[in-house]
């Protein structure tokens, strides 16, 4: 699985790449985690608010920080 988490590295950008990289760890999800700064690459995804969530190509959330339990069903858990 990758997941790729894209933001500016503003504070809710971290705290939503931190939070992806907890839930990977904890539930042992094997996945790559990418953490995608580069803003053409982020325009280029249709992202017009950050962060944003993608996991295997397709986007999760935009614009927010989705808890714990969130995540584990973006990610098929």
């Amino acid at each position: 699985m990758k997941i790729t988490v894209y933001g500016s590295g503003c504070k809710s950008c971290h705290a939503l790449y931190e939070s992806v990289l907890e839930v990977v760890k904890k539930y042992a999800i094997d996945a790559e985690v990418v953490y995608e700064t580069d803003l053409k690459k982020i325009i280029a995804r249709g992202i017009m608010q950050m962060p944003g969530l993608e996991v295997d190509g397709k986007m999760k959330c935009v614009g927010r920080v989705p808890k714990e339990k969130e995540l584990l069903i973006y990610f098929g858990k």
